[in-house]
């Protein structure tokens, strides 16, 4: 055997040798991670057959997407979840089976259950005795939760949602006499009965009631005969399913009952639009605990995500699963590895606003705090109490006589709430969509705005109803159109771009002053001219044209492979989320390309639109801000956003980067060809080289910004420098074998 071949088998059995020892280290490094690592099984029970499939496939996919993409990224520190779908087939005898099969699972932590109450009510036995925690992405009717303690909801109750629309109805839309069309079912209700009290306490008149449950053709004309009382009515409540609403509506309409129509939540239902002719949808209010149009950033990756995954659009019970598998992650994260039945129920309970959940359908919490509230309530009914007897006493009128004021409605008798303490949205359907209503009631949550409680309500920022404040919230509709982008500028985190920008809005409240004090907060330079505006009508617009220097927090990781997102965020630069809310004008919005990018070393690939929630961090030196020790009231201003996602065309850099680069390297090669004996150019060839590598890496990062991570261009130049380094190498030991002697060896070496 030959010296070469020897040593070349001696080569490939140390290479095989390194293998197997690397390979057994992995494992020995793995093994510990892999003994720890869990997989929490997670229940999902909802209809998947039968007429009803429509409304659970829905959750199980959003379900399924949330475990794709939680375990993609690794998992909650190792641990990973697991799915186990059963069907209840909105049948109770079914869902009591299913169910039984879930609870014998050792390993499931939770279920995100049903999508109907019936469903519900049979199986609450079964999950409590079980101690398991269900989370319902939908499931409203507040019975259920004191048939099974360990049951919660991503929705609001019917209770809340009924005495919402009364006050809405009363104190926004200012109709009266009202005529209650309500299903017969628990959702239904319970949602006439939480309605009814409301009204009778604010003094919303009712004028008629209408049971339905199957809705016959002549509906109308057996149950609304008489056209002079027809002619009283000043407003619909539909508190039914969606199916009875698409039934009865159109029925309505024909009998001549043109009166606003304030329905459930129920109706988010896309039906309305592809079934029913606008003239019938005209005027139609809907409640909701999420909507799109005002959906938040994690909700609009959610949505895009779905709809690139299922080709569909999910449904608003889908974002709500979404959010109850996003529950019992955080549940698990705080858990610290010791994730337990007892320990996410535990977590649920105990999360109030300041620690709240931000899921895609908005902030989650379960802590109730009541308590403030109508302490604050009361204070504010006391002073209200004194002007009024001073008053009196001034114009020597006898003191008034202290009445009673209504009381706040009882707690339910559970301690715990169940259900998300969450605000509640209201649209109208207009334009084939749900769009923002143009006055929102949002719930206060914050001490100093009970603090001012009595001076807001004078200036008419907050109204108090049968003990309960709400802030009266504008809703300003924004537009932008890109029209070109002038500049992308990488090394000063920059970019330039000329756009089309309008502003909508409906009401006395909101005037042009604060139509101009509405910026964008990453702005660095802007200049606009008012291209047109009509500010007469009951709709009021405006509409700039802009040019804008914005900053961006460009990522350059994958430089030179890399794509960046350009973002735009719209914000009132003084009146906080309180006051107005900003939602996209996505109708009349462009959605084409930008085709006019510069440089040109860009290409568009998307947009993505959202509304969020901005929190400076700063309390703007107002004392009322700190209303404790280490606490500071988070001020949020109402934000809408603009992500356009362009990606780097890399042809242009295989000549302007890549050949260079290339060149040089060899260039240096070329070096092996010098002969052997000739050290001096060979060495001092190599060293230029490298030289000449460094002096091109550093004018390559003179044009980016200063970043304190490594690039992808940064690995193609560290292997540039290995090479070098060891051709250099390779030359001094090719020079001292030559000069011991070793000439046939040089050769082979080099």
């Amino acid at each position: 055997m030959s010296w070469g071949a020897g040593d070349k088998i001696k080569g490939q059995c140390m290479k095989s040798f390194i293998r197997v020892f690397l390979l057994a280290l992995a494992l020995v490094l793995a093994l510990p991670g892999l003994a720890l690592a869990k997989n929490y099984r997670i229940g999902v029970l909802v209809p998947l057959t039968g007429p009803k499939a429509e409304k659970g496939v829905p959750i199980k996919q959003a379900a399924e997407l949330f475990v794709e993409r939680l375990n993609a990224a690794g998992g909650i520190n190792g641990d990973k979840f697991e799915l186990v779908v059963k069907d209840d087939f909105d049948d109770p005898e079914k869902a009591k089976a299913a169910a039984t099969e879930l609870v014998n699972d050792p390993a499931l932590l939770g279920v995100v259950c049903h999508y109907y109450p019936g469903a519900a009510l049979a199986t609450a036995k079964i999950f409590e005795d079980a101690k398991i925690p269900c989370i319902s992405p939908n499931v409203s009717t507040p019975a259920l939760f004191k048939a099974n303690k360990w049951l919660f909801s991503a929705n609001m109750t019917d209770d809340v949602q009924g005495a919402f629309m009364a006050v809405y109805i009363k104190e926004v839309l200012k109709k009266d006499n009202v005529l209650v069309v309500y299903s017969t079912d628990p959702f239904g209700s319970s949602l006439r009965d939480a309605f009814i009290a409301k009204a009778a306490r604010i003094g919303l008149t009712v004028q008629k009631q209408l049971a339905v449950d199957k809705v016959p053709t002549d509906w109308a004309a057996q149950n609304l005969q008489d056209a002079e009382e027809n002619g009283k009515i000043g407003i619909v409540a539909g508190l039914t399913h969606s199916e009875q609403g698409l039934a009865f509506l159109p029925q309505l309409r024909k009998a001549g009952i043109k009166t606003p129509v304030m329905a459930a939540n129920a109706w988010t239902n896309p039906k309305f639009f592809s079934e029913l002719d606008d003239k019938v949808t005209a005027n139609v209010y809907v409640t909701s605990a999420l909507l799109w149009e005002i959906a938040n950033q994690k909700a609009s990756e959610f949505k895009q995500a779905y709809q690139k995954k299922y080709r569909d659009q999910p449904s608003l019970a889908a974002a709500m699963a979404y959010d109850a598998m996003g529950l019992y992650a955080s549940a698990v994260t705080a858990a610290k590895g010791e994730a337990t039945r007892d320990g996410v129920r535990n977590y649920l309970v105990n999360l109030g606003w300041h620690d709240a959940f931000d899921g895609a359908s908005g902030n989650l919490f379960f802590k109730r705090q009541t308590e403030m509230t109508q302490s604050y309530v009361a204070r504010y009914q006391q002073v209200l109490a004194e002007e009024a007897a001073a008053a009196a006493l001034a114009n020597g009128d006898p003191a008034p006589v202290a009445t009673a004021e209504p009381a706040a409605p009882a707690e339910p008798e559970l301690g715990e709430s169940h259900a998300p303490d969450r605000d509640i949205y209201v649209s109208v359907m207009k334009d084939g969509r749900f769009k923002t209503a143009p006055v929102q009631l949002l719930l206060p949550r914050e001490e100093y705005v009970f603090k001012e409680l009595a001076e807001r309500v004078r200036k008419g920022y907050v109204t108090v109803i049968d003990g309960m404040p709400y802030h009266l919230v504008d809703v300003i509709s924004v537009g932008v159109d890109i029209i070109k982008i002038n500049d992308i500028n990488i090394k000063d985190m920059l970019w330039d771009v000329d756009v089309f920008m309008w502003f909508k809005w409906t009401g006395g409240r909101i005037d042009v002053k604060d139509i101009e004090k509405i910026g964008i907060i990453n702005a660095v330079k802007e200049q606009m001219s008012i291209l047109k505006e009509s500010l007469g009508g009951a709709t009021k617009y405006r509409a700039y044209r802009k040019r804008l220097t914005l900053s961006a927090p460009f990522q350059l990781e994958a430089f030179p492979f890399d794509s960046q997102v350009l973002p735009m965020s719209i914000a009132h630069t003084s009146k906080n989320s309180t006051h107005v809310m900003l939602v996209w004008d996505s109708r009349h919005m462009e959605s084409t390309p930008v085709k006019d990018i510069k440089p040109q070393e860009w290409t568009y690939v998307d947009r993505v639109t959202y509304s969020d929630l901005y929190r400076y961090e700063s309390t703007f030196g107002d004392p009322d801000y700190r209303l404790g020790t280490g606490y500071k009231s988070p001020i949020y201003f109402s934000t809408v956003n603009l992500d356009l996602s362009v990606e780097r065309i890399i042809k242009p850099y295989l000549f302007t980067f890549f050949l260079p680069l290339l060149i040089i390297l060899g260039i240096i090669l070329l070096v092996l060809w010098v002969p052997i004996d000739q050290f001096a150019p060979r060495i001092n060839a190599s060293i230029s080289g490298l030289v000449g590598i460094l002096v091109y890496h550093m004018s390559q990062k003179n044009a980016f910004p200063k970043v304190g991570y490594t690039m992808v261009a940064d690995y193609y130049f560290l292997v540039a420098y290995a090479f070098v380094v060891i051709m250099i190498i390779s030359i001094i030991v090719t020079q001292n074998l030559v000069s011991n002697g070793q000439k046939d060896q040089a050769k082979v070496w080099n």
